[in-house]
């Protein structure tokens, strides 16, 4: 099991991420947002971080192609997690330069995925709403447990310390044979796009 941690805005906080051995650090390129990582940090910040082990992932939402690819360039990014209305085409192309995670928002019912499955490297599994981005929120986990997924999936919405156990049921599952990933975000944080370190410390030790 590997954790991401989503919304960075601090290198400091970046650098003990990858330190902890966080596998995936996610900066989000998403204007609208309040973790929004070019408010705070510029390209040439960005691309100087280097990690050693720690993917570098850029959050994107219905950007045009060029312009994400541009940003992958200039900020060094490793991956690139597309959580818009992004056609199978347009992921099957930028996966063709780099690794694609694609969400699917999930609200009553399972969105149709499969179509996706040779157009990314990952799924992502995120809440339903009328907003993009994150929720805060859980969806509801039941309606994916017994799905056999073709690739491996980061599990995301909402995810707080009191999920430890929570996760250790999912990963018993049929869906828990490609859960590889635990995303999480605004539950470890002291204001929007600043964690608090310590929590996810003692989160990841918990579920690793």
């Amino acid at each position: 099991m590997q954790c991401k941690v989503c919304g960075i805005t601090q290198i400091q906080q970046a650098q003990a991420l990858e330190a902890m051995g966080v596998a995936y650090i996610g900066f989000i390129f998403y204007p609208v947002s309040k973790r929004y990582v070019l408010s705070a940090l510029t390209m040439e910040q960005l691309f100087a971080f280097k990690p050693i082990h720690a993917k570098k992932v850029g959050v994107f939402v219905n950007e045009t192609l060029e312009q994400v690819v541009e940003i992958v360039q200039a900020a060094g990014l490793d991956m690139v997690q597309l959580h818009g209305d992004e056609t199978e085409d347009y992921c099957a192309r930028l996966n063709k330069l780099v690794p694609v995670i694609k969400v699917f928002r999930i609200g009553n019912a399972l969105p149709v995925y499969s179509s996706y499955d040779n157009a990314a490297a990952y799924y992502l599994f995120d809440t339903d709403s009328s907003m993009y981005g994150g929720t805060g929120q859980h969806f509801n986990w039941e309606l994916i447990k017994n799905e056999n997924f073709n690739k491996p999936y980061f599990l995301s919405g909402g995810i707080g310390p009191n999920d430890v156990q929570g996760i250790e049921v999912m990963r018993k599952t049929k869906a828990g044979n490609n859960l590889a990933v635990i995303d999480i975000n605004s539950q470890f944080e002291t204001s929007p796009g600043i964690k608090n370190i310590e929590k996810i410390k003692t989160f990841i030790d918990a579920i690793i």
